[in-house]
């Protein structure tokens, strides 16, 4: 939760595979705010599946997916999603769409319906 962006989302690029560290300004190139759809739905999916009860932050990273979503239902390609051998890249294109999909499924079967809903909490 520490590294959610103020936008709702998550954010980090292959650059830890080598550095072997947390690359917090890694999407700043690539995504949205230093933020990505493939990065934010795996924090979902993985808060969802430890219950995170922290309800706030899981409604703040499925508006941020949903906001990205494009018209056409797909949603951006935001540059490298994988790493191997610590030093080759590699982009699946399906990743930016079937986990920001499943990401929202889990959290809507975890937290409700509501889940994505406007932010009460947050007007003007």
């Amino acid at each position: 939760l520490g590294h959610q962006n103020s936008n709702g989302g998550w954010g980090e690029d292959f650059t830890s595979c080598y550095d072997k560290t947390y690359a917090p300004n890694g999407m700043q190139s690539y995504g949205d705010g230093g933020s990505g759809v493939v990065n934010t739905s795996w924090a979902l999916l993985a808060l969802s599946m430890g219950k995170c009860s922290d309800r706030a932050a899981i409604q703040k990273g499925v508006r941020y997916l949903m906001e990205r979503q494009l018209s056409s239902g797909d949603w951006p390609q935001e540059g490298i999603s994988g790493v191997f051998n610590r030093s080759v890249g590699i982009t699946y294109t399906s990743y930016r769409n079937v986990f920001p999909i499943w990401a929202i499924g889990r959290c809507i079967a975890v937290y409700g319906e509501d889940i994505g809903s406007t932010l009460t909490n947050e007007v003007g």
